[in-house]
């Protein structure tokens, strides 16, 4: 099975491959019908609670940086940075662990994880969002000199209309890239993931990574449609660390991950 990496949406993916689909963390989504959904069956929080957990984390405004460190060393006893509020979503979340569950320890990193992996959704959403508002924005601004009767040979309006401009087109959250938090996505992709599972990735900062530490790619045949650049190694290794964490046993899955970049003219 062909899983985009790590993007979770469709309007973040450059050359799109067939077969290929974008994982669901368990939130419920509009079906484009363009690109194939994966959702394991065996998620541990159900969409509505689990878009309703990022909902809250998001409602304080706090960076996706702080989200994580809650989320994997939560205090449910003290008042943090996201307040009493942090206690009620701990508690909620120590809740969906089944009394009858054999290894508690695991079935509590489904949990975060799967969370985890909604607020990087989250995040890609929020990212989207500012974009379409920008280039809104400078849509709108075109032709609006114009309407409000500026003339361009007057100084002031020119003036104006230069203002308004650059304020239309400020670099801000929307521009450029995106910068998706892929070390997360990978350690969550390696506990949720079927074993038959091979990532697509175009990402220039992950791949930017594993050159950096003499990761080797590979010409490989049957994976695509055509010849591909893929590399096969453990996830921990993936991720720059020394060894597999003792908590994180998960971490000793080995992953494909297969380059996937669009054709230059």
């Amino acid at each position: 099975m062909l899983i985009y990496f790590p993007q979770m949406h469709e309007e973040l993916i450059g050359k799109k491959v067939e077969g290929a689909s974008l994982f669901d963390p368990g939130i419920d989504r509009e079906a484009t019908g363009n690109v194939l959904v994966y959702r394991p069956e065996d998620l541990p929080v159900e969409p509505q609670t689990c878009r309703r957990m990022v909902d809250d984390f998001i409602s304080y405004g706090e960076s996706l940086g702080k989200m994580f460190k809650f989320i994997a060393n939560p205090q449910p006893y003290d008042k943090d940075q996201f307040g009493e509020r942090t206690s009620a979503i701990h508690t909620e979340l120590a809740a969906r662990i089944s009394p009858a569950a054999e290894d508690k320890s695991d079935e509590e990193a489904r949990i975060q994880n799967q969370v985890v992996l909604a607020l990087c959704y989250a995040y890609e959403e929020k990212h989207l969002e500012l974009g379409s508002l920008e280039q809104n924005l400078t849509d709108k601004w075109a032709g609006f000199g114009e309407s409000l009767g500026l003339d361009v040979d007057d100084e002031d309006d020119r003036k104006a209309m230069a203002l308004g401009g650059l304020m239309a087109n400020l670099p801000g959250l929307g521009s450029g890239e995106v910068l998706l938090p892929w070390q997360k996505v990978l350690e969550g992709f390696a506990l949720l993931l079927p074993e038959n599972s091979a990532l697509v990735t175009s990402d220039v900062e992950a791949v930017s990574f594993w050159r950096d530490r003499d990761f080797e790619f590979y010409e490989k045949e049957g994976l695509l449609a055509e010849k591909a650049l893929a590399l096969r190694e453990k996830a921990w290794k993936l991720l720059g660390l020394s060894s597999v964490p003792k908590d994180k046993p998960w971490l000793e899955r080995e992953f494909t991950v297969i380059l996937n970049v669009e054709d230059k003219a």
